[in-house]
């Protein structure tokens, strides 16, 4: 009777500990991997004592144990590398989102500026100490003829704005291309 209960326990044992590995595990292929990898070790637990009372008792090592755990901790090894580099592309492109909105509402907050336009290199290597950097800066300005800023201002606005900007992003003045032009 002590047999039996403690086989009903551990059936029961291993069917929570797998329904908690299913919800952990994302969507797709590897879902379904651990989904088959927990039938079989539900129906190892399953089948083992009703052997073992027959005297022919199957092995862990006999049965495939080792494999399976193998087979687990390799599978969830490749998808935890996996969701770490797609959250540094993540990250990676938010923050270079983030970067082209607040330069272009800094830059659009001027009167003489009707339109900028910007975008952005960054230095996309993870394993670089300067992951993130800005490499290269690229804006393209639109002004408005009709308003009282002329032309002949245009080098004094170029130099101001990368001042501007080489001291707020640390930033070289070669790294930042700007460009001007007039609209009707």
């Amino acid at each position: 009777m002590i047999e039996i209960k403690k086989w009903v326990l551990n059936i029961a044992t291993m069917s929570v500990l797998m329904v908690l590995l299913d919800l952990l595990m994302p969507e797709g292929k590897m879902r379904k991997l651990t989904q088959l990898v927990s039938g079989f070790v539900i129906m190892f637990v399953m089948i083992n004592p009703a052997l073992q009372l027959l005297n022919k008792g199957v092995t862990v090592t006999y049965a495939g144990w080792e494999d399976e755990v193998y087979l687990l901790n390799s599978s969830f090894k490749y998808s935890t590398e996996t969701l770490k580099a797609d959250q540094k592309e993540q990250v990676l492109a938010l923050y270079r989102s983030m970067l082209i909105s607040d330069l272009r509402n800094r830059l659009e907050s001027r009167k003489q500026i009707s339109k900028a336009e910007v975008d952005v290199v960054l230095n996309e290597n993870d394993t670089s100490d300067n992951y993130g950097e800005i490499r290269k800066l690229y804006i393209n300005l639109l002004i408005d003829k009709n308003n009282e800023y002329h032309s002949k201002n245009n080098e004094n606005l170029l130099d101001e704005m990368r001042k501007e900007l080489k001291q707020a992003l640390s930033l070289d003045e070669e790294e930042i291309i700007i460009n001007i032009k007039q609209v009707d």
